[in-house]
């Protein structure tokens, strides 16, 4: 905690704005990527590429859905909501321990070419994650979680690096998770914290006639 700014910095924030570029290398997919985010556990994520179409994700503390132009509109339960309610939780890097049976660093190994301190985090649902901290900064460079999507049952490994302060906080700007054999690249340029509206996180209307 202390390797980002402290808890106080990390508290300081309600809200925030992330955007930047989204990248497949294998695939020759590139486009743009925007995050929008506020505490508690509200999310909502915009993927724009070329070619492709634009993929949503979103969570406004009780619907979660998405939108992609290979599925339409879906309205997310289950294994998945719960999942994304969780991944949502704005102060995530706090590890409340009320989600949690147990932290433990449980072995010093090599992520992706740096030694780093293993963290074993089970969750009170069973679900179990690993992550990984820099031993010489202490700062998390990756994670590998077990995620429920519509293929299925997925293991994807995720590699944080290239850490820049945005007020006080020191937030990874270089994000690649390898899922499926495949590589996604997402790379931010710039944070904006506060000043987020609320509205920002209604599901849109294709979603809100699923509810009904």
């Amino acid at each position: 905690m202390r390797a980002i700014g402290g808890r106080e910095a990390v508290l300081r924030h309600a809200s925030l704005r992330a955007v930047g570029t989204f990248a497949m290398p294998a695939q020759g997919i590139a486009g743009t990527v925007e995050r929008v985010a506020a505490r508690p556990d509200r999310f909502r994520e915009k993927v724009s590429m070329s070619g492709v179409g634009d993929m949503q994700l979103g969570f406004d503390g009780s619907i979660g859905w998405m939108v992609t132009p290979m599925t339409g509109p879906m309205v997310l339960t289950g294994k998945q909501l719960e999942q994304l309610r969780r991944d949502a939780e704005f102060d995530a890097a706090l590890h409340n321990p009320a989600g949690y049976t147990s932290l433990e660093i449980v072995d010093r190994v090599e992520f992706e070419g740096r030694p780093a301190y293993k963290l074993r985090a089970l969750r009170t649902n069973g679900d179990e994650d690993f992550e990984f901290y820099d031993v010489d900064n202490g700062l998390l460079i990756g994670s590998i979680v077990t995620r429920e999507s519509p293929l299925g049952t997925m293991n994807a490994t995720n590699v944080m690096s290239d850490y820049r302060a945005f007020n006080g906080v020191q937030l990874p700007t270089r994000q690649v998770q390898r899922v499926l054999g495949t590589e996604q690249v997402v790379t931010i340029t710039s944070v904006e914290f506060g000043g987020v509206d609320p509205a920002t996180f209604a599901p849109p209307a294709s979603i809100l006639a699923l509810v009904k």
